[in-house]
């Protein structure tokens, strides 16, 4: 049977560090997750092996988690926290670099992003549903926004904008997320990125289709 989605409330800290000593613990219990899911996978993990690797009694433990997931999920918000900022930065501050110098910036940072952990990168990526966590997709709509933006400004040749973001960000997305795992020589040499680049760019600058074309299309 098919595990049951999180409800949002069991993706959320019951609260949030105020003090160095409590951070502290936060901070002990999310490595000692991160470290029991790259060694062991999901399926391993609970509250009670979270505690005993962290030094924390469980109690602590649930005092800032309501369980697991809650726990998975802010790892998760944090591994693509600096990756976002970084985005919005380039996007917002940077309009004027043109199409191609912008795919490249975007794309070098999301791979750059990706290689810091890159076991648990592999977890994620793998062996956990992304359904199971699209809440947290919510902190990428600002993101979303400025790309939508950027596509409005820079191509003429897209039909539909919001198709060809969805496109951008799940090629872009996939390619990055099996390239680490699956060709970690080509992420290293720079291929990935000069590819995918290649690969978006040429999607993005296609001319748009002539109305003369498409009516003798439908002559014949």
């Amino acid at each position: 049977m098919a595990r049951k989605r999180p409800s949002r409330t069991a993706l959320l800290p019951r609260k949030l560090p105020s003090q160095e000593r409590s951070r502290f613990t936060v901070d002990a219990i999310l490595e000692a997750a991160a470290d029991i899911l790259v060694r062991d996978g999901y399926a391993r993990l609970t509250t009670n092996r979270i505690a005993d690797r962290a030094g924390v009694n469980v109690a602590s433990l649930y005092q800032y988690f309501p369980g697991k997931d809650a726990i998975v999920a802010e790892l998760r918000r944090r591994h693509g926290a600096a990756e976002r900022a970084a985005v919005r930065k380039t996007l917002v501050l940077r309009p004027d670099l043109g199409l191609e110098s912008t795919l490249r910036a975007l794309i070098s940072r999301g791979v750059a992003a990706h290689a810091v952990s890159p076991a648990l990168h592999r977890v994620f990526a793998e062996h956990m549903p992304a359904q199971r966590y699209r809440d947290i997709e919510e902190m990428d709509a600002p993101v979303f926004t400025e790309m939508r933006r950027f596509l409005e400004r820079s191509t003429e040749g897209v039909p539909d904008v919001e198709f060809a973001l969805w496109m951008v960000a799940t090629i872009a997305h996939a390619a990055i997320h099996n390239g680490i795992v699956e060709r970690p020589d080509d992420v290293g040499s720079g291929r990935l990125v000069d590819e995918l680049v290649l690969l978006l760019t040429n999607y993005l600058k296609r001319r748009p289709p002539r109305a003369e074309s498409a009516r003798s299309k439908l002559r014949r």
